[in-house]
């Protein structure tokens, strides 16, 4: 069953969507910046979306819902089709192991969900550390029927705890959108 997005923030105002917050600081920071808009965020773990949804609360950010679980089922079951304006995916786990491939984010599957809860116009804003990774994402994203945003600039963000520390040969971006 889809659960519309006005059932989740009582309101219609378009919604952004970050896979693997982590600590917070990008949907904190994109919720502060942007108050006309919404940002659900899917956490993997519980705890760490339980700590940020206090956050947003500290801070007064009543434009912030989290969810801790997998993001490839959230998105899959629950996401109503053609509703969300943006995901943002920073630094996804690339869990390079073959042992490990069924906790790979970006699979055929999730690509098509993915684009069929995007908004025509609709953008996936992708970063990493590891080139090969956003490669594989955007071709991914592509086969699903994304097209690239050859001009897109990635949205200003804080860089987060992670990036600091790992990302000393550089940050690649990639973004694709669903045509209109």
């Amino acid at each position: 069953m889809r659960v519309p997005w006005s059932a989740v923030f009582g309101n219609e105002r378009p919604v952004e969507v970050e896979i693997g917050p982590g600590r917070g600081e990008t949907i904190l920071a994109l919720a502060a910046a942007s108050p006309d808009r919404n940002f659900f965020g899917i956490e993997r773990k519980a705890g760490a979306a339980a700590a940020i949804a206090a956050a947003a609360a500290r801070r007064a950010l009543a434009n912030v819902r989290l969810v801790g679980g997998d993001a490839r089922c959230i998105v899959a079951r629950l996401v109503p089709d053609a509703s969300v304006a943006a995901y943002h995916v920073y630094f996804p786990d690339p869990w390079p192991k073959t042992g490990h491939r069924h906790r790979r984010l970006m699979t055929p599957d999730f690509a098509a969900a993915v684009a069929r809860t995007l908004v025509p116009g609709g953008a996936v804003h992708v970063a990493s550390d590891l080139p090969a990774l956003t490669a594989d994402l955007h071709t991914r994203l592509a086969a699903a029927g994304l097209v690239p945003h050859p001009t897109a600039t990635a949205p200003p963000r804080p860089p987060t705890k992670f990036e600091r520390r790992y990302a000393t040969t550089g940050t690649h971006y990639t973004c694709l959108v669903r045509p209109r």
